[in-house]
């Protein structure tokens, strides 16, 4: 069944706080000049012009269609005129007619790209209150939770989406999927919305669904572009105005009804039976030599000024009231934990399989070394049971720290730069949630290990054995962290183990410290394995440990002060190893939080 479009009044979209009649229906437009975008090619150094000196307007109360064949940079213009996209861009943005301020852009511009970003584990009606929490001021004594409930309930009538508003996000058609994601962005009340094919991917009924409501939202006064890859002659019906591209050249700019004329004037006929969207495609993949084609683009290129800016011009803002976030760190710390925390135990999967692999591995450990930590016979199986312990909270906490940013990279990116949070705040919210999962699953393990293998019952060993595995995995979890924003996660599985094996061999457990070469000592002062092998032999065999049980006649290890000396470790320094580990840490943190920041400007 297709949607009915209605008058903007049926639409009971405001401002929070204000009634409908008081929300400001002005109009106004975005304008665009000489906007160009060039890649430069690695290889030879070469540029590659992606747009080539575009200019055109956008103006509120009318839905626009920027169309073109593949590869005509339809996608790209919405990245430059949204900020996604900076680099080797220049050319100038306005709104009426005034160059717009760059921090205030990112305020009054929201952009809705081609994929759609949900969190699976939250439901329709979740997913909107948490936006509503980010991106909604509210007055104190004014304003209170209720009116973001209130807003949130009139988005899901607008949009269509009541009757799902209790099903899972990773469960809805496309349809809503889309039109959710347009949503999420309408809660602050964007001035200009660009949406890159909101309709890919869609049956036709869908579609038109999806492009009837975005009709109605672009008719109560906002500026509405949106990328259509190929719409029927239904479809068309609800476009005002079309902007056609051709290998990154416009090609027409105006009333959707007056395109078909234009190109007739350059003799380009369109034959009757034709989808004029169709044609519009047929003439925009016209080979470039084409005199009819040239001649067209030269007609539009008329508005080109002659001058080349060096960048995108938009003005500084040094207006000190001006806020980018809705909320304060702390504030969005809070949300952000809050909405983690539902999803994570929705989504348990990954947490459940971490603990259970701990504690299969525990026992295997501790059927292989059972009751060997007060056998002085066997201090030397017990000492592979402190490097094995290591190597299962390393490899178990590295490989599901990897698959985080992977999974949450798509939201978390186009969420931080349409403004609903700063990456200190989920940056900070990872640490705080990774570090209960960390604390439990290496805590199952290290205590089945300790237990069965009869180490020594004493609170200051266990509380000092249990410190180095934290602090350890902690660096494993960062590690992780750090390859899954780098590289993909095929490839940071590998890499985990090409960082694993030389850290390891270089530990002190194969290659005792006198033992090693001249070149080969080095690597053992910047091995973070080996500062966790030695807090962890430090825990159990230091402390002034008294000797341990000898089962046979003679036992040489049965002083621990010879197997100190035997491992090169005659004077452990607990401490030592706990700065070293900690030093570790923040150089990892460090570069998990550049890693981040570096892909939000590279996205």
């Amino acid at each position: 069944m297709m949607v009915a479009i209605g008058d903007a009044d049926e639409i009971p979209l405001q401002p929070l706080g204000l009634p409908l009649e008081s929300a400001n229906l002005r109009e106004f437009e975005l304008s665009f000049k000489n906007v160009s975008y060039c890649v430069k090619h690695k290889h030879d150094r070469s540029h590659s012009a992606i747009l080539k000196n575009l200019s055109g307007s956008f103006k509120s109360g009318r839905l626009v269609g920027i169309m073109g064949p593949s590869g005509a940079g339809k996608s790209t213009l919405l990245n430059v005129l949204s900020g996604f996209k900076k680099a080797n861009v220049t050319g100038q943005l306005m709104v009426d007619g005034q160059r717009l301020s760059e921090r205030r852009s990112r305020k009054i511009i929201s952009y809705t790209q081609q994929e759609v970003c949900l969190w699976p584990a939250l439901t329709v009606e979740e997913s909107l209150r948490y936006a509503a929490e980010f991106k909604l001021t509210l007055t104190p004594g004014v304003d209170g939770p209720e009116q973001r409930r209130s807003r949130v309930r009139e988005l899901l009538h607008v949009l269509g989406l009541t009757g799902c508003a209790d099903t899972l996000t990773g469960s809805i058609s496309g349809g809503q999927a889309k039109r959710l994601s347009i949503g999420l962005e309408l809660l602050s009340d964007p001035k200009v919305m660009l949406l890159d094919e909101p309709t890919s991917g869609l049956d036709t009924v869908a579609a038109y669904q999806v492009l009837a409501h975005v009709k109605q939202l672009a008719a109560r006064g906002r500026v509405i572009a949106c990328v259509i890859h190929q719409p029927n002659s239904q479809q068309l019906l609800l476009i005002d105005d079309l902007y056609v591209l051709a290998k990154g050249r416009r090609i027409y700019s105006g009333p959707t009804g007056e395109m078909v004329t234009r190109f007739a004037t350059f003799g380009l006929e369109c034959p009757v039976w034709h989808n004029p969207a169709d044609y519009a495609l047929e003439v925009a993949s016209l080979d470039q030599e084409d005199e009819r084609l040239k001649r067209l683009v030269m007609e539009e290129e008329k508005d080109i000024f002659s001058y080349n800016p060096s960048r995108l011009m938009v003005e500084k803002s040094y207006d000190g009231s001006y806020q980018r976030y809705a909320l304060s760190t702390l504030q969005q710390l809070r949300v952000l934990l809050r909405r983690t925390t539902r999803c994570t135990l929705r989504d348990s999967y990954q947490f459940k399989a971490r603990i259970l692999i701990n504690i299969a591995i525990a026992l295997l450990t501790s059927v292989a070394f059972y009751n060997t930590g007060n056998n002085a016979d066997r201090i030397l199986a017990n000492t592979a049971v402190l490097i094995i312990n290591l190597y299962a909270i390393f490899f178990t906490s590295i490989v599901s720290a990897v698959l985080v940013y992977p999974r949450e990279s798509a939201c978390f990116v186009l969420e931080s730069k349409n403004n609903w949070y700063s990456l200190r705040a989920y940056y900070l919210a990872k640490i705080v949630v990774e570090l209960p999962t960390l604390i439990l699953s290496s805590s199952v393990f290290f205590l089945i290990v300790y237990y069965f293998t009869a180490q020594p019952f004493e609170w200051l060993r266990i509380g000092t054995f249990a410190l180095v595995c934290l602090m350890f995995g902690w660096i494993s979890q960062m590690l992780g962290l750090l390859l899954g924003s780098v590289i993909s996660v095929q490839n940071s599985v590998f890499v985990s183990i090409l960082i694993m094996v030389p850290a390891s061999l270089f530990s002190g457990f194969f290659v005792p410290l006198r033992d090693a070469s001249v070149l080969v000592r080095p690597l053992l002062y910047v091995s973070f394995v080996r500062y966790a092998f030695e807090g962890a032999v430090h825990a159990i065999y230091g402390f002034d440990r008294a000797d341990l049980d000898c089962p046979e006649v003679f036992c040489y290890f049965r002083q621990l002060k010879r197997f100190l000396e035997f491992v090169s470790m005659p004077d452990l320094a607990y401490g030592y190893d706990l700065l070293a580990l900690f030093g570790w840490i923040v150089l990892l943190m460090g570069a998990v939080y550049f890693s981040l920041r570096r892909r939000i400007k590279q996205d």
